[in-house]
């Protein structure tokens, strides 16, 4: 993938680190881990223990839950928001749709990066609230 510099054009352009600055991208960053998958290679399996947060540069993920719904994730989204602060099982399978490159971060190292810049926990916190009421409004 390309360097640290596309990569924070790349977070900028993602809801959940709209609002946090270059600096806390590049942290981000350098905290994270860059994994390529290939086509049909998983990522994440039903029953296991998560506590990364992943943010899709390229490619598709698919994401199938144990009623058989699909959901898919392309560049610029995210997964793993709900358990990589509080780590706990998964009700769902991952996989690459197609070759994809994730960065993957640690809730340990999530941590110390927003423990540097708040305006990471800040953004994170948002939008954690904006999807809480969304899935509140789904179901009134």
């Amino acid at each position: 993938m390309s360097g640290t510099f596309e990569k924070v054009l790349i977070l900028k352009n993602v809801s959940l680190f709209e609002t946090v600055s270059e600096s806390a991208l590049s942290d981000l960053i350098t905290a994270a881990e860059e994994k390529t998958y290939k086509s049909g290679e998983e990522i994440i399996s039903r029953s296991l223990e998560n506590h990364y947060l992943f943010i899709v540069l390229n490619g598709l993920i698919q994401c199938v839950d144990d009623k058989g719904s699909v959901t898919e994730f392309g560049p610029r989204q995210f997964f793993g928001e709900a358990t990589v602060l509080c780590p706990a099982v998964i009700p769902y399978d991952l996989k690459a749709v197609e070759q994809t490159t994730l960065l993957r971060i640690s809730g340990n190292k999530l941590y110390q990066v927003m423990a540097l810049h708040p305006s990471l926990a800040k953004g994170f916190i948002g939008e954690l609230s904006r999807r809480l009421r969304r899935r509140r409004d789904e179901s009134i």
